[in-house]
């Protein structure tokens, strides 16, 4: 049965408690204070800033396997619940929401303006507002050798299998095969990395 309430918040309060209220207090307190230190810690330059995002998030990330080649303005929510293998590269403003829970292989490279969310917003009835729901948390899974082009969008539930290429500004909305590489919005396979019977896998192999 739906729990959520039939009218629109009457009041701020309202809207907090809808948007809020399912997070324990020691949960809102850490995620206010994750964000001051992601905040901080995104915008340091060079190579001395991406070694002190290194060190960082291996206290922050559920797990970190290895030095992280974390560019700057790279945004982390719920680090907590993100797994991530060896060889972890990502580029400048992209976007990594785990509040469902992220895990990441090894020997995988996220392009900039990427947009991963392991967060649905349900948007069925009238009440309340999508604004003021709390995000349904769908887990994602990024296996081995995955490249994600630049800006694209990866959503919520879904697998990204060892091998796959995620063209730029692709929508990917449902999982993949191994070593495909996917396209377009929403993301179709265009071919496979994978020779297929002694035949070359085809231009820009």
């Amino acid at each position: 049965m739906d729990q959520r309430p039939k009218q629109e918040p009457k009041s701020f309060a309202g809207f907090l408690r809808g948007k809020v209220g399912h997070m324990s207090f020691g949960a809102l307190i850490y995620s206010q204070w994750e964000a001051f230190l992601v905040g901080i810690f995104s915008g340091l330059p060079g190579f001395p800033g991406m070694a002190v995002r290194s060190l960082a998030y291996k206290m922050l990330f559920k797990r970190l396997g290895g030095f992280a080649w974390i560019q700057p303005r790279v945004m982390f929510v719920q680090a907590d619940r993100l797994s991530v293998g060896r060889t972890f590269g990502v580029n400048t403003g992209s976007y990594i929401n785990a509040i469902g829970g992220i895990t990441i292989g090894d020997h995988v490279l996220i392009g900039s303006n990427v947009t991963i969310s392991s967060g649905r917003h349900p948007i069925d009835g009238e009440f309340p507002p999508v604004f003021a729901r709390p995000a349904e948390p769908l887990p994602i899974a990024i296996e081995d050798d995955v490249w994600i082009g630049a800006g694209a969008v990866i959503m919520p539930g879904i697998t990204l299998r060892k091998g796959t290429v995620v063209g730029a500004n692709a929508v990917v909305t449902r999982s993949t095969e191994e070593y495909s590489v996917v396209a377009g919005a929403p993301a179709r396979k265009i071919r496979s990395r994978i020779a297929d019977r002694g035949k070359p896998p085809g231009p820009g192999a």
